[in-house]
């Protein structure tokens, strides 16, 4: 059983999720799925630790009694995965995508505005270079 807790009010914009789940390094991007909804996230996973629990108890928010059933996050996050705060869950699925792919959907599913808009101009940019460069080559080509 794993209890959703709501995100500080610094961490509200930021791109991360704070949980027990140990990832191969620090600040690793994993996908975050609801199982029971079929709802996934990608984003950055940050350890919660004693110096966080403490941080968090002194906020006036919900104690976090146990690290090992804790996860907070934001309400973008929340939303996306359709989960409420304080929501008891039976299951959520977390793997790791740092994978450029992974990275690239962290920042697609970021609560700013301005990174997702920017993912987004990045990924036509590379499209139109690759196609650029496709029309370039093939123009150097002769004629039949």
């Amino acid at each position: 059983m794993t209890k959703i807790y709501a995100a500080l009010a610094e961490d509200a914009q930021q791109g991360w999720v704070w949980s027990n789940f140990s990832p191969s390094h620090p600040r690793a991007v994993v996908k975050i799925t609801n199982v029971q909804r079929g709802r996934s996230v990608h984003c950055e996973i940050l350890q919660i630790d004693q110096n966080f629990i403490r941080r968090y108890n002194k906020a006036g928010t919900y104690k976090i009694k146990s690290a090992k059933d804790a996860v907070v996050m934001s309400a973008w996050y929340r939303h996306k995965l359709g989960y409420s705060t304080q929501e008891t869950i039976q299951a959520m699925a977390t793997g790791e995508a740092n994978g450029y792919w992974g990275r690239f959907r962290a920042c697609t599913d970021h609560p700013q505005v301005v990174v997702r808009v920017a993912a987004w101009l990045g990924f036509i940019s590379v499209c139109l270079g690759v196609l650029g460069t496709i029309l370039g080559v093939a123009s150097l080509r002769p004629a039949a």
